[in-house]
């Protein structure tokens, strides 16, 4: 409210008071105006970069955060007469990537060799967006016997267009007998003293009655549902080992934040 007061010089100063505020405030007004109109005008930076995981619930790219569940996708094998798919497992480990598992078994009276699994990969409306052969562990799978595999799916843009995987194998039936004979014999396991790791011990035997060579020895992990989780290479002092040979071999697993929870394994051997 203002306040006049009768004298005219007293008159005249007050005017004059309320044109220089009223002149402060326009200037602000101005001020502030030019400053909101620089900062509309800053580049907010490239937005165009490559689609990345987050985490295993939301994959995030150029069209936002998508909702993204791997349990959703299911797993069906193509088991044939002789093959039977097993065991498969996918989730998405610490690197943020989708990892398939499982195994091929063997349950023909005869050897299978050149083996290749494949993997088709479908959408929602049943159209097929990723196939893939990749080479088995071993060249090989006599009867009875698993061959476990693994798969990274590296294509990260097309996880959240999943909806089905069908696991299937390539292979040949081999008509003559392996003469040589590697067989695996658990000796132990033992915990670390502070309990932050796991070592198996025992032997490779060769039962045959040939030389064998290239040996490899596997050893695959699975959860408490009988699924893969991981597998393991052992190390061996030899590849070649001749009639009644044998040597041992010690697996240690540490248990950190890159092995998932198992509760069995099973060792299996080739060469």
């Amino acid at each position: 409210m203002l306040i006049w007061i009768l004298d005219k010089n007293n008159r005249i100063k007050l005017s004059k008071c309320k044109y220089l505020l009223f002149k402060e405030v326009f200037l602000i007004i101005i001020i502030f105006s030019l400053i909101f109109m620089l900062a509309s005008c800053i580049p907010g930076g490239d937005k165009s970069t490559e689609p990345t995981i987050t985490n295993s619930s939301g994959v995030t790219g150029e069209s936002g955060l998508y909702l993204f569940d791997c349990e959703k996708i299911k797993l069906e094998g193509t088991d044939t007469t002789d093959i039977k798919i097993k065991n498969c497992n996918l989730y998405m480990d610490i690197y943020e990537e989708l990892v398939l598992m499982g195994e091929v078994e063997n349950i023909s009276p005869g050897i299978k060799t050149d083996i290749g699994i494949t993997f088709d990969f479908y959408d929602k409306k049943g159209d097929k967006i990723i196939s893939r052969t990749i080479p088995a562990f071993a060249n090989y799978v006599k009867t009875g016997n698993r061959l476990p595999f693994c798969y990274y799916i590296d294509e990260k843009e097309k996880y959240i267009d999943m909806s089905m995987v069908k696991i299937g194998v390539n292979y040949k039936d081999y008509n003559e007998i392996f003469e040589g004979n590697p067989v695996v014999k658990i000796e132990k396991y033992y915990y670390g003293d502070d309990g932050d790791c796991l070592v198996i011990e025992g032997r490779v035997i060769n039962m045959g009655s040939e030389k064998i060579r290239n040996l490899k020895l596997f050893c695959t992990f699975y959860n408490s549902s009988g699924r893969v989780v991981f597998i393991r290479k052992c190390y061996l002092q030899r590849e070649e080992m001749i009639p009644d040979e044998e040597q041992k071999f010690s697996l240690k697993i540490i248990f950190d934040e890159y092995i998932p929870e198992f509760t069995n394994y099973r060792f299996e051997v080739f060469f």
